[in-house]
């Protein structure tokens, strides 16, 4: 039924969950998993940094090979978890920022049918000012997305 499933992932206990689903379906359907982190783009301010206090900034570079880092340890827990499974994995790290456009552009690029992601189930007020980066994926592909709560 499905041939590629792509699972994002940012190293969440949600994304774990939507991991092992698209394992468990990729092993059921003999598909192929593309795993995909989205890395947010360098920007002082986004790191928290306050004037005179703290630790000294990051430079564009060393925030550049952290998040670099960081995101390909993520991915290689995907990959781990489907050799387990007996299948193979792709990884795409990207820059964005805007993870959901990243996501669905992954997605289409990997030709996927199916996007199997976790969300965190935000409502209400919390909703409105931070959104969801699963529903904004939802409505901008009609590729068939999971949700994993």
């Amino acid at each position: 039924m499905y041939r590629r499933i792509l699972v994002p992932t940012d190293g969440s206990l949600v994304s774990a969950r939507a991991e092992r689903a698209a394992i468990r379906m990729a092993k059921k359907f003999n598909a192929a998993i593309t795993a995909v982190h989205v890395m947010a783009p360098y920007s002082p301010g986004a790191l928290g940094e306050v004037r005179g206090q703290g630790p000294p900034p990051l430079s564009a570079e060393e925030y550049r090979k952290a998040a670099e880092k960081r995101g390909k340890a993520v991915l290689r827990r995907v990959v781990a978890r489907a050799r387990r499974a007996s299948l193979g994995a792709k990884t795409v790290l990207v820059t964005s920022d805007s993870p959901s456009e990243a996501l669905v552009r992954a997605a289409n690029d990997a030709r996927c049918d199916l996007i199997v992601m976790g969300s965190n189930s935000r409502v209400g007020i919390a909703r409105i000012f931070v959104g969801s980066v699963a529903s904004e994926v939802l409505s901008a592909t009609k590729i068939a997305t999971l949700i994993c709560h």
